[in-house]
C-alpha cells in the first residue's frame, strides 16, 4: 500500500526550490522526539508533496485549462491554501507520520523484515535508474542513499500495521473475518481488453466488435475457452503461450486460473473500473461491454472467487487493512 502511494506521485515538473543550497549536507532540518531527519531527506518529501499538489491541481482544471501549453501551478490553491503552503504543510505532515510509525516500531520493539528491507531497497534502486527519479531528485539535493531511506522508512506504518492485526498480533483479526471480507470486496474475472486503434475506421470497429461478438458466442457454447480468445485476439501461437490452461490444480502458490485478475472497488487497491459490472455478474456469466469514450469493447467472465484458497493467502494483507485501516 505505502509503495502504491509512492508510485501514484506523477513525477511531473520539479519545484525550482533552494532549500538544500542553504544547509550543510546531512544538517538536521527537521525533528520529531528522537527521530531526525536531513535537509536532503525533508527535501524528498517536499517533492513528493509538491507532485501531489500538482496532480491534485490537474484534477480540478478545466478541459480548457488543462489544455494550455503551461499551468501556472503556484496561482492555484488547494483546500483552501495557496498553493506553496499546501506543499509545505503535506510534507511536514508526511514527516510527522514516518515519525510516528518508526516511534511506535521502536517503543515496541518491531523491526522492518527483511523482506520489507529488501523490496525498499529494490523498488528505491529500480525507481531511480529505470523511472529516472535521479533527474529529479539529484538536482534537488538528494542522493540515491537518502532516496532509499526515505523509501525504507515508508515500510514502519505497515511493519507496525502487521504488529497490531496480522495472526498473533495485539489485535490479530480472526481468519474468518478476513476472509470474508476478501470474498465481499473482490472478485476475479477473465478480461480481455480491445481498444480500437487510433486511426481506425468504421469499418475498422465494426469488424472489431464481429470479431468479439464471435468469441462470445465461443465462450458460451465451450466451442473455445478463454485461453483461446486470448491467444487468438493477441495473435499468441501455441509455442509462445504460456501452455497453461485456465483451470488448474495447483496448490495455494499459484491462482488456479492463470488468467484471472482481482478487481476491486475504488477504496481498494485493486480498485478497478469493471468491478462493479462483474460484481453483479453471476460465476461463469459472460459479458461484452463497451469502454467508457467509445473507445473499445471489455470482454468479462466472470469467476468465482471462493473456490480458490489461492486468494485467501494473496488478499489477506488487503483484507486486513480493509478492516482495520
Amino acid at each position: 500500500k505505502n509503495i502504491k502511494r509512492l508510485i501514484a506521485v506523477v513525477i511531473t515538473a520539479v519545484m525550482a526550490l533552494s532549500f538544500t543550497a542553504c544547509h550543510k549536507k546531512n544538517e538536521i532540518a527537521v525533528s520529531a522526539g528522537d527521530v531526525e531527519f536531513t535537509s536532503a531527506y525533508y527535501m524528498c518529501a517536499l517533492i513528493n508533496a509538491d507532485a501531489e499538489a500538482k496532480s491534485k491541481v490537474q484534477e480540478s482544471l478545466t478541459e480548457e485549462e488543462s489544455s494550455a501549453d503551461e499551468i501556472d501551478y503556484y496561482s492555484k490553491e488547494i483546500d483552501g491554501k495557496k498553493y506553496e503552503e499546501w506543499v509545505k504543510d503535506q510534507a511536514i505532515a508526511s514527516l510527522k507520520e514516518i515519525a510516528a510509525y518508526k516511534l511506535l516500531c521502536k517503543e515496541n520493539e518491531v523491526e522492518l523484515s527483511d523482506e520489507m528491507a529488501t523490496n525498499a531497497e529494490q523498488y528505491a534502486s529500480y525507481y531511480w535508474s529505470s523511472y529516472g527519479y535521479s533527474y529529479y531528485y539529484e538536482p534537488n539535493g538528494v542522493s540515491e542513499e537518502t532516496y532509499t531511506k526515505f523509501m525504507k522508512d515508508s515500510y514502519y506504518s505497515e511493519a507496525y500495521f502487521n504488529h497490531l492485526y496480522d495472526e498473533g498480533g495485539e489485535k490479530a483479526i480472526s481468519a474468518e473475518d478476513v476472509k470474508n471480507e476478501i470474498h465481499s470486496q473482490f472478485v476475479i474475472a477473465d478480461i480481455l481488453e480491445a481498444s480500437y486503434a487510433t486511426d481506425a475506421t468504421d469499418e475498422d470497429k465494426e469488424a472489431l466488435k464481429t470479431k468479439l461478438d464471435g468469441y462470445v458466442t465461443a465462450l458460451k457454447d465451450g466451442s473455445k475457452t478463454f485461453k483461446d480468445v486470448y491467444n487468438d485476439y493477441n495473435e499468441i501461437t501455441e509455442d509462445e503461450s504460456n501452455n497453461t490452461d485456465t483451470d488448474t490444480d495447483s496448490e495455494t502458490s499459484e491462482p488456479k486460473d492463470s488468467y484471472a485478475q482481482v478487481l476491486g472497488g475504488e477504496d481498494t487497491v485493486y480498485a478497478s473500473d469493471y468491478y462493479d459490472k462483474a460484481k453483479e455478474m453471476e460465476t461463469g456469466a459472460i459479458e461484452l461491454i463497451e469502454m467508457d469514450d467509445n473507445a473499445g469493447y471489455v470482454l468479462i467472465v466472470k469467476q468465482d472467487i471462493t473456490a480458490d484458497d489461492y486468494y485467501l493467502e494473496a488478499l489477506d494483507s488487503s483484507g486486513r487493512h480493509l478492516i482495520a485501516d
